[in-house]
């Protein structure tokens, strides 16, 4: 057949093809429903992807921790959770991601320490208190702490609510500087879910802790205070130790 009544014969068929094809509901190409079919799978497998933990970066911790948890938490818990503990005699316990011992006594003993990551300290023989904190100064009967502190002594909570805010303890005195709240378990548990500053390591921006980081009117008037105190108990211990006075001569012996 010549080429030109070929060419004219298609032009003719396809348009009618076209039309038949359009009016088959049912028709299918096998060829191109393959095609969609595998474009849909791939849709709903990337819109099922969930991150999952191994999914982070390297180093980077992002689990949540309970703050019910940590409210609770003992020393042991606490050293199994950081690392690092050390047993400061009358002074408590500290555990803490990072520990330095910057001075001890002629007995070897810790004097003067440094904590940082994670500062878990207990006060006292009983546990009367526990301190969460992001970095701690321990000098003796002083303690400087900062980094969002938390101090949970029977029923009370003592939170700190800034970077540096900072509680300073000595002995058994503790003057809050800086924004802080007082309230108790149930109302910070009602409030989060979790306590994320304390996962967190110590703000890098702020100077080193030490004693200076307590203004020091308020450092002189607590020493003052402490002395006093500690006079005070000492005149009632020796007025204890005093012999009765001799019953007045008009009492007579026996009433």
């Amino acid at each position: 057949m010549p080429p030109l009544f070929i060419h004219r014969l298609l032009l003719c068929t396809l348009p009618v093809l076209g039309l038949l094809l359009a009016g088959c509901e049912g028709f299918k190409v096998p060829a191109l429903e393959k095609l969609k079919t595998v474009e849909g799978n791939t849709e709903a497998q990337v819109s099922n992807v969930v991150a999952t933990p191994g999914d982070a970066a390297v180093g980077t911790d992002t689990s949540p921790v309970d703050l019910a948890f940590l409210l609770t938490m003992n020393y042991a818990e606490a050293t199994t959770l950081t690392g690092k503990s050390l047993d400061l005699g009358p002074n408590g316990r500290v555990a803490a991601e990072s520990i330095e011992v910057v001075k001890a006594d002629k007995e070897g003993r810790p004097r003067k320490v440094r904590a940082k990551g994670k500062v878990y300290l207990e006060t006292g023989a009983d546990d009367s208190a526990k301190i969460l904190c992001q970095e701690a100064y321990i000098n003796g009967d002083e303690a400087v702490l900062r980094g969002k502190p938390i101090l949970q002594r029977g029923g009370t909570i003592i939170e700190g609510l800034a970077d540096d805010t900072v509680f300073y303890f000595l002995g058994t005195r503790l003057r809050v500087i800086g924004l802080h709240r007082v309230t108790n378990p149930d109302s910070m548990m009602a409030g989060a879910s979790e306590l994320g500053a304390w996962t967190e390591g110590p703000n890098p921006l702020l100077p080193a802790l030490s004693e200076e980081s307590v203004p020091q009117n308020i450092r002189e008037e607590m020493l003052k205070a402490a002395e006093a105190e500690a006079v005070l108990q000492q005149h009632r211990g020796e007025a204890l130790l005093q012999p009765d006075a001799p019953p007045a001569p008009w009492v007579k012996p026996g009433t």
